[in-house]
């Protein structure tokens, strides 16, 4: 007899047992189902509105754009999403390879917004490749944005003839050409020259440019190019460029010309 009490008082000690564990997690799961309504379904957390500052080219929605999958990164991003105060950390984002130079991240969990201070990258000319890849570049020789193929002198266009494909992101050359090719740019472009295309050829890293009424030009990026544009804005203001066939400033601290 006192052996068939026993076993009832453990099978009810167990059926106890059973009831409070299913008890317990019913109520963890409850708890887990009401913080994860408050983390992602709550207004509490969700952010009103997006102040976006510094922009003057970009629309508000495209430095969103750029910005959204630099921020919803991992599970816990696409969990929460966009629209999430708890996703947006307040901190410098890593935007080197956008159209964005810098974008600073801060929350006003008040107002429920999120502020993002931006400084665009410059646009300084296009550069294309020979798969008819064009990008814009910045002064820092950083293709960021894709771009329309053109020629013509109100927009700086290179045509290279590089094998490789270009890359959004990625320079335009290898680095330590880079300075050289931005120098030659911006000293073309502050020359005004009728500019009708401009051609590199990476194996001789060089470049040619073809101009509408006037000589064309031929550069080594080989080294620093200022003092040879020094020495062309001098000829162009001594002689009248109509009467030159080129201009070869492809050895360093010298100019050549050839009049028709």
């Amino acid at each position: 007899m006192q052996s068939y009490l026993d076993q009832h008082n453990s099978g009810r000690q167990k059926r106890d047992f059973r009831l409070k564990l299913y008890l317990g997690l019913l109520i963890l799961l409850l708890i887990f189902a009401l913080i994860f309504y408050i983390l992602a379904y709550s207004p509490v957390f969700q952010i009103r509105e997006f102040e976006i500052a510094g922009a003057k080219r970009l629309s508000d929605q495209s430095v969103l754009n750029i910005v959204r999958p630099i921020v919803i990164r991992g599970k816990m991003g696409a969990f929460l999403g966009i629209k999430n105060l708890l996703i947006w950390q307040e901190k410098d984002l890593d935007v080197s390879k956008t159209a964005l130079l810098e974008a600073q991240v801060s929350r006003d969990w008040i107002r429920q917004t999120v502020s993002i201070q931006i400084k665009e990258r410059e646009r300084l000319a296009i550069w294309c490749d020979q798969y008819n890849n064009c990008y814009w570049i910045d002064e820092n020789g950083i293709m960021f944005e894709e771009a329309p193929e053109t020629e013509g002198s109100l927009i700086l266009t290179v045509f290279s003839n590089s094998k490789k494909t270009s890359i959004k992101g990625l320079g335009i050359s290898e680095q330590r050409f880079i300075e050289n090719i931005i120098k030659a740019l911006k000293g073309i472009s502050a020359m005004r020259l009728p500019v009708k295309k401009i051609l590199f050829d990476e194996r001789l890293q060089e470049l040619r440019v073809e101009t509408y009424s006037g000589p064309d030009l031929l550069l080594s990026i080989r080294f620093d190019p200022t003092s040879n544009l020094n020495s062309l804005k001098s000829l162009e203001e001594k002689t009248s460029f109509s009467k030159i066939d080129y201009v070869d400033l492809r050895v360093e601290n010298r100019l050549y010309y050839k009049n028709f």
